[in-house]
């Protein structure tokens, strides 16, 4: 995507940079895409100056299906929802819809997944999570999906993240060493860097990552005041697919980054003292937690009974979850054990306050009727990345 993770456009546009006012929405005889055309294999010129990519053909394919004219518009990434919402052009082509950018800008359905994963140097032992990259130098693109993630995600964990405008520079900066690792999605990356022989020396390091802020693919974006052109781009978009034209158009440039699947990988966290097991394991994208009691530092039970019990334990998984940069929102699954069942409602009314109402794991209570230490209450969980 650089800046723009995908940004693939339409319309080649050399105007003073005054805002055009839209075509009536009823009609499209003319479809007009922003585009910042150095993203291959997505939307680049040729050696004759001429558009070409996947983005390209599809924006193509579909303005002729609704027999309109493609207008390409040049538009630094980092700026086209701005130059969108002024008119400048009618759609964003691709955009990852994120729930950011749904706040202000409609979307098509997708046009085809992505993904984003992290990229360093052979021997690196980096992965895609703030506590591997805690102190090191992560580049993005500006305006890009992926930045917002870093700077949200990891940048308060203490990743450094530095943004680029345009992934030549970006590169050119890995090469030198002044960056330790990129976040990209996968095909441009392969494309820009490790398809080519400086690439050799550096590779995609651990799983890919899933994050609502990231997206799971790329649409069209445009103004939500144009419900008439999503819409009609959408109704394109399924005779393509219903016809063969839209396999034909995308398997050449998505095929070769299919890999076959790996086995996921496993990172043990050591809960430490020479314990028999793990804080923490992490399973692709998904963080299994140890169950955790009501222990202060020096490991002694805090004092006040259940409820204070409950709150300490969920203060530690919340501060483990902290440490890896996610929240309590991304607990998936908890398992409570207490020692008498007759402190349930007391550990409810505390368990509540930890978790967004609107985002309440699952959950498993049950008695044992003594725990280690004596203690009130176990917790463990389980949380995605």
């Amino acid at each position: 995507m650089t800046r723009r993770i995908l940004a693939l456009s339409l319309a080649l546009f050399a105007g003073s940079g005054c805002a055009v006012p839209p075509p009536p929405a009823a009609s499209w005889s003319e479809i007009r895409f922003g585009v910042e055309a150095d993203v291959k294999p997505f939307e680049y010129r040729d050696e004759r100056g001429e558009l070409k990519g996947l983005d390209i053909e599809l924006g193509n394919a579909l303005c002729a299906e609704l027999n309109a004219r493609c207008v390409w518009v040049d538009q630094p990434y980092a700026t086209n929802i701005a130059a969108l919402q002024n008119g400048r052009f009618d759609a964003i082509m691709p955009m990852t819809p994120t729930p950011a950018r749904r706040a202000t800008l409609d979307f098509t359905d997708l046009l085809y997944p992505l993904e984003s994963r992290l990229v360093a140097r052979n021997g690196a032992n980096l992965l895609p999570n703030a506590q591997s990259l805690k102190g090191k130098r992560v580049g993005v693109l500006a305006g890009t999906s992926r930045e917002a993630f870093a700077k949200a995600r990891w940048a308060p964990q203490g990743v450094v993240v530095r943004s680029f405008n345009l992934n030549g520079e970006l590169i050119a900066s890995l090469l030198k060493g002044e960056l330790d690792a990129t976040l990209q999605n996968t095909i441009e990356i392969t494309e820009a860097l490790l398809n080519t022989p400086q690439g050799a020396a550096f590779a995609f390091a651990g799983p890919g990552i899933v994050d609502e802020m990231l997206g799971g693919g790329v649409a069209i974006a445009t103004r939500k005041t144009d419900p008439t052109l999503t819409a009609a781009l959408n109704r394109a978009l399924q005779r393509l697919i219903d016809s063969g034209k839209y396999a034909a158009i995308t398997q050449s440039y998505l095929a070769p980054v299919a890999t076959a699947p790996q086995q996921a990988t496993m990172v043990h966290v050591a809960a430490g003292a020479g314990l028999p097991f793990s804080q923490t394991v992490q399973l692709g994208q998904t963080l299994y937690l140890s169950g955790v009691l009501g222990q202060d530092e020096g490991g002694k039970l805090v004092r006040g009974g259940i409820r204070a019990e409950t709150a300490q334990a969920l203060e530690i998984l919340r501060n483990t979850l902290k440490s890896r940069g996610v929240g309590m929102d991304r607990v998936a699954k908890c398992t409570v054990i207490l020692a008498d069942i007759n402190d349930f409602s007391a550990m409810n009314s505390v368990y509540m306050r930890y978790f967004p109402s609107d985002r309440l794991p699952a959950r498993t209570t049950f008695a044992a009727g003594k725990l280690l230490d004596d203690a009130r209450i176990e917790i463990e969980c389980l949380a995605g990345l």
